[in-house]
């Protein structure tokens, strides 16, 4: 037998193997095969240039599409309560991605129109906020099964890092071809899925109902509504993706204004995914030289400040520079956020107290940001600069908000190394 917390050896060692391949398969193609990735493009510009769409409506297609992930928690508490097929996962994780493939082909035969579109968008989104639950789920698991909670962690970020950098380039690819190869590719990259699960995931049938994670997770929510400094790290994290968005303007801007093609706006999100890689192993350095307070003030005057960049935003050659840049300079300004949200999680209540900060920011971005500047776009002819202005403008006024936040959770350096 193992010491605790050492690292398992041997036979079980061996067997840890393909539940890694099962979870970095699973990140891969809840990731890379969100219409948000490889179909941010196509889909966009199919509302924008077909369907003739102002931007608020883009954006609000999105609010309403995404609503999935802004309850990811309730799927996890379904999942973990009532077995599918005997399993708590496998069963979840094979329905769910067929379920996925099936939304995607749907789109070759759905009219192409607002509401049959926001329709099955909605249903892929369900399908596959499940999945990526139920892939998160098993990570956990996993994670504190072989004492490989970091090492799962950077495997995660890693792929994300990974998604980004394909993603554009075949997005812009996409973009410039019927939609029809959209909804193919975006089926193909969820039914490979299907095959490494069937073979590789073997979890023993018999689970049984068990509805006390719902009581538990009542348990939870009262600790966290008594938690001040959760609320103090959702609030924040609220307040910093409030600000008026402009990613869809900026999607205007870019074909109407600078007339750039897909590709190229493709290849933009590619060096935003490397700058955001590199911005990624920076904190991994600062955070264990320098206090949180010390470095969240600064990440959100940088996070103003990077934004400021895009007032330059003028040609393709700016948008290179600007997309990398500001993309790496985010990364290092957002990272302290998260880095907060962790620590302020109540002891006992990670997972869950976790998601539901990832859920608040979900609901700032694509639920209130991005609507709110796509509105002002359209209705208040703001234009995409002054929508730069207000949105470092208002970013920056959260520093008002900092010294609300308890002393002791900011205090702490990041220690130098894991135990």
């Amino acid at each position: 037998m193992s010491a605790p917390g050492a690292e398992p050896s041997g036979p079980t060692a061996v067997r840890v193997r393909p539940l890694i391949v099962v979870l970095a398969a699973g990140i891969f193609v809840t990731g890379f095969g969100w219409p948000g990735i490889i179909g941010r493009l196509p889909f966009n510009l199919l509302l924008k240039n077909e369907l003739h769409m102002p931007a608020h409506k883009v954006a609000a297609y999105w609010a309403i599409a995404t609503i999935a992930w802004y309850i990811k928690p309730l799927f996890g508490l379904i999942s973990d309560a009532y077995p599918l097929f005997g399993t708590r996962r496998r069963g979840y994780l094979l329905t769910g991605t067929v379920l996925c493939s099936v939304f995607w082909l749907a789109f070759i035969v759905v009219p192409h129109d607002y509401v049959p579109f926001v329709i099955v968008t909605t249903l892929l989104n369900i399908a596959m906020a499940f999945v990526a639950t139920v892939v998160g789920g098993l990570q956990v698991e996993t994670a504190q099964r072989y004492n490989a909670t970091g090492r799962l962690a950077s495997l995660d970020k890693v792929l994300e890092g990974v998604m980004n950098l394909l993603g554009g380039p075949v997005s812009g690819w996409l973009a410039v071809r019927a939609f029809g190869w959209t909804a193919v590719a975006g089926a193909c990259i969820l039914c490979s899925f299907l095959p490494v699960v069937a073979i590789l995931y073997r979890e023993p049938g018999g689970a049984k109902r068990d509805t006390a994670v719902f009581a538990t997770a009542r348990r939870q929510v009262a600790v966290i509504v008594r938690s001040r400094p959760m609320w103090a790290a959702g609030g924040l994290l609220f307040l910093i993706y409030l600000a008026p968005g402009f990613q869809t303007p900026m999607l205007y801007y870019q074909q109407d204004v600078l007339k750039l093609d897909p590709r190229f706006i493709g290849f933009l999100q590619l060096l935003g995914g490397a700058g955001a890689i590199l911005g990624a192993l920076a904190y991994g350095v600062l955070c264990r030289r320098l206090p949180l307070r010390v470095s969240l003030i600064a990440g959100i005057i940088l996070n103003a400040v990077s934004t400021l960049l895009y007032l330059r935003y003028d040609s393709a050659a700016t948008a290179m520079v600007i997309d990398g840049t500001a993309a790496a300079l985010g990364m290092l300004a957002l990272l302290p956020l998260y880095d907060l949200a962790a620590r302020a999680t109540p002891a006992g209540s990670e997972s869950f107290g976790f998601a539901l900060i990832m859920s608040v920011r979900n609901i700032a971005i694509f639920g209130i940001s991005d609507p709110v500047g796509s509105y002002l776009y359209d209705h208040y002819h703001l234009g995409f600069k002054s929508l730069v202005w207000l949105n470092a403008g208002s970013s920056a006024v959260v520093l008002l908000f900092v010294p609300l936040l308890p002393a002791a959770l900011l205090a702490a350096r990041e220690q130098p190394r894991l135990a």
